[in-house]
């Protein structure tokens, strides 16, 4: 449309000018118009400010959790809350961030928002082993739908890497368009003992202040690794500098560290807070306290099997 901004304000003063008279219902007119002007600049400004700086949460959040990621992976979701933005235009930054070297061939890396894809050439289905291939210009991302991780980036909340286990198609059951993607996440093809990835040059902007979210992707990165007492710290850190989740979905790792480090009372306690803030949550718990029940020592099996006659878990 910018093309026509010009015509089309000539237009619309000769317009006016020809249709009316009166040099004060001019003016009238003329100011009117010029304030909704300045009022969808200003609206459409905060948009791409507030868009940017999603970006950047969710490029900071893909880093703390993801601080490696093997070749010829697809990053698979839904969609990111962002306006503007496409899986295109996620590719190539997720291609800076952990292909710095390359130098052209296949792409390494892909974004795939499958409720745009699925169906299409490039993504024909969401069964095991389907074949992946993004055009992106002059090169192509090849992959698989076993070659993926699936991630969720909700609204009002951290990014989240979704798996069969912990963060399963179950616990994320009343998410209808992300849960049938969950069975074909591989969290393995996560590198978790890589340094920490850092985001120095540009488009990237420097790392924001550590609040909930960088704890809550440190705990997910540590309980992919299976070291439960360093998520129950990662936690207790968040808790000593006044943070909280806006999605109790995120007290899920904290509450199963507490459970595998014999902190019973804390999880217990998060439990019947979280079961009581969120009903979509009363799933995941059930889940999670079954697997407490199933795996850990007796004292947590005990405390498992009463908190789940309490809470009514079938």
């Amino acid at each position: 449309m910018i093309s026509m901004m010009l015509g089309a304000s000539l237009f619309a003063t000769g317009l006016i000018d020809l249709i009316i008279k009166n040099n004060l219902a001019k003016t009238y007119i003329f100011a009117l118009l010029i304030a909704l002007g300045i009022g969808q600049q200003f609206f459409n400004a905060n948009i791409f400010r507030r868009d940017w700086a999603r970006q950047q949460a969710v490029y900071w959040q893909l880093a703390w959790r993801i601080p490696a990621l093997k070749p010829n992976t697809a990053i698979l979701t839904d969609f990111v809350p962002i306006d503007y933005e496409t899986d295109l235009s996620f590719t190539a930054p997720l291609n800076w961030m952990y292909a710095p070297d390359f130098h052209g061939g296949d792409l390494p890396y892909a974004m795939i928002y499958v409720n745009k894809r699925l169906g299409s050439t490039s993504l024909s289905d969401i069964k095991p082993d389907t074949v992946i291939a993004l055009p992106y210009r002059t090169v192509t991302f090849h992959g698989s739908t076993s070659q993926a991780i699936v991630i969720y980036a909700p609204q009002n909340g951290c990014l989240r890497v979704l798996d069969p286990v912990y963060a399963n198609a179950q616990t994320y059951n009343r998410f209808t368009s992300i849960a049938p993607l969950i069975p074909l996440s591989d969290p393995s093809r996560i590198i978790t003992d890589a340094p920490p990835l850092t985001l120095t040059n540009p488009p990237f902007p420097s790392e924001p202040s550590h609040t909930w979210c960088y704890f809550y992707e440190q705990a997910e990165l540590a309980r992919q690794s299976g070291d439960w007492n360093k998520v129950s710290d990662v936690g207790r850190q968040a808790a000593q500098q006044g943070f909280v989740p806006q999605d109790d979905f995120e007290w899920l790792p904290f509450i199963e560290a507490d459970a595998r480090t014999g902190d019973l009372k804390s999880a217990e306690q998060i439990t019947r807070q979280a079961w009581k803030d969120d009903t979509k949550l009363h799933q995941g718990l059930c889940i999670l306290w079954k697997r407490v029940q199933a795996e850990d020592p007796e004292e947590a099996q005990s405390a498992a099997s009463n908190l789940l006659t309490e809470l009514g878990c079938r």
